[in-house]
């Protein structure tokens, strides 16, 4: 073998040591960010309770909210109870029975003084937009908001939110 010969087989062991060391690390440290990420994530929810959303709404009266998690798996953060009550309407929403039944109640569910569920924002304080010709008032109390939402928003669309949770900051 010549001498070019040699430098090239000598090259080619170099490059496959080094790619396999590199190799190595990269992935050490992917596992190390993996870890980190996992250690956060479950110290941000070791400060969480979590309570059903069926329970009566006086539970949630005082707390700070932190997500909302479905019966799929799917947390959504929500740092206000309004986000809540926005989530949870626009994922029933996107159910299209539910959608439907959202749209024919709208103008039908009153408060004292505003319209609860309506076609357009009108007198509307806090209203939040859930889809075109969808709006809700949000201008509650924590208590009263989700009395709202479940009680006469979502059992009268018949929507079932038995496996919807609410975190909340811990104490």
């Amino acid at each position: 073998m010549d001498i070019v010969q040699e430098l090239q087989v000598l090259r080619a062991e170099l490059i496959r040591e080094v790619d396999e060391k590199i190799g190595r690390m990269i992935e050490r440290i992917r596992e190390a960010q993996g870890e980190m990420q996992s250690v956060e994530a479950s110290t941000e929810q070791e400060y969480e309770s979590v309570y059903p959303l069926a329970l009566e709404s006086g539970v949630f009266k005082g707390k700070r909210p932190t997500a909302v998690l479905f019966a799929d798996g799917r947390r959504e953060p929500t740092p206000t109870w309004k986000r809540v009550f926005e989530v949870i309407l626009k994922r029933c929403n996107s159910d299209g029975a539910k959608h439907q039944a959202l749209m024919e109640l709208r103008g039908r569910v009153m408060g004292r003084n505003r319209t609860l569920l309506d076609s357009r924002k009108g007198e509307m304080r806090s209203p939040v937009q859930i889809d075109r010709m969808l709006y809700a008032e949000t201008h509650y109390d924590t208590e009263t908001l989700l009395r709202i939402l479940t009680t006469r928003i979502l059992d009268a669309v018949q929507y079932d939110y038995s496996g919807i949770r609410i975190a909340v900051k811990g104490d």
